[in-house]
């Protein structure tokens, strides 16, 4: 049967991304702290050359397939099924993994609770860096209304994403998502009685912090923590009283 996927193009154009998105895979993920199952989503792609028409699709699906259902992380599920899709492409792959994390969180009465974060991996067999993310709501009060309306002010939940280089060593999402939680004004809960709403309200109000001092403290926290890693941190400040949001970002080595 003619390989028509390696024909040359009409125009022989290199093409950066050739692959697939949004395949699904239910994994059990066993780290040496917490295991859980999920259903991940993964992005896989490789750099096309100039003289080659299209790739095999199939070999995509058949990478990812070909990889246990049992991972100690979705960094490491990222790697395998990159090295994988190179042996059968032979050329370089870049793969993403997408899932929701479980988490446990502490209310203020002292109860805890299940949260769930957005994890997410990336790796590349070109740069052979594998980076680890993580993305989470919190609670922002902002301190410039704060300082206009004698100790009052509005407040939003905002999105944090942590993504960190993981290929000279891994890191626990649990400790991301924990440092996360931490750079807010306040975290979020899915419960809250009464006395518990006032505790956090008034934390909030302690903890007024723009979207800019949440970033800094985030990078500040992660610096002490993982140094002289390569990290991208994002938020976003989804506000209460504007029509627009507020959006910080910080990019460099820790």
């Amino acid at each position: 049967m003619k390989d028509v996927q390696n024909e040359k193009p009409e125009n022989e154009i290199e093409l950066n991304k050739v692959g697939v998105e949004g395949l699904r895979k239910y994994v059990i993920v066993k780290s040496p702290t917490q295991s859980y199952h999920t259903i991940v989503t993964i992005n896989s792609y490789i750099k096309l050359p100039s003289d080659q028409r299209g790739v095999h699709m199939s070999r995509f699906a058949e990478s990812i397939g070909e990889i246990p259902e049992e991972t100690q992380s979705i960094d490491d599920l990222a790697k395998k099924i990159s090295e994988t899709s190179l042996a059968k492409h032979h050329f370089n792959c870049c793969t993403k993994v997408f899932c929701e994390f479980p988490f446990q969180r502490t209310r203020p009465n002292g109860e805890k609770e299940n949260g769930i974060a957005q994890l997410f991996a990336k790796y590349s067999t070109h740069t052979k860096r594998k980076s680890l993310g993580i993305a989470i709501n919190g609670a922002i009060a902002c301190p410039c209304s704060k300082e206009m309306c004698g100790g009052l002010t509005h407040n939003q939940r905002g999105n944090l994403s942590v993504e960190i280089d993981v290929s000279k060593g891994d890191i626990e999402a649990s400790e991301i998502t924990k440092i996360c939680n931490e750079s807010f004004s306040s975290p979020t809960f899915s419960i809250l009685k009464r006395p518990e709403e006032k505790k956090l309200v008034e934390q909030m109000h302690e903890n007024a912090r723009f979207v800019e001092d949440v970033v800094r403290k985030c990078v500040q926290s992660l610096r002490e923590r993982y140094p002289k890693r390569y990290c991208v941190i994002k938020c976003v400040s989804y506000e209460s009283i504007h029509d627009h949001n507020a959006y910080s970002e910080w990019r460099g080595t820790l």
